[in-house]
């Protein structure tokens, strides 16, 4: 294996794991608004999804 179809590898994994990495950023920080509560809206906007709000339980 000649060293320039080595260097495409490498940077075609690299791409892939920041590609990867970016994705679950992004499903994080969406799954963290939602069970955190901060955005009604996002809350509302996942199909049947059922708003409990504990806030002001004793």
């Amino acid at each position: 294996m000649n060293q320039s179809h080595r260097s495409r590898v490498n940077d075609a994994c690299n791409a892939s794991v920041f590609a990867l990495v970016i994705v679950l950023a992004a499903l994080l920080y969406i799954f963290g608004a939602a069970m955190s509560g901060d955005t009604a809206a996002l809350t509302q906007s996942v199909t049947g999804a059922e708003v409990f709000d504990t806030r002001n339980v004793p």
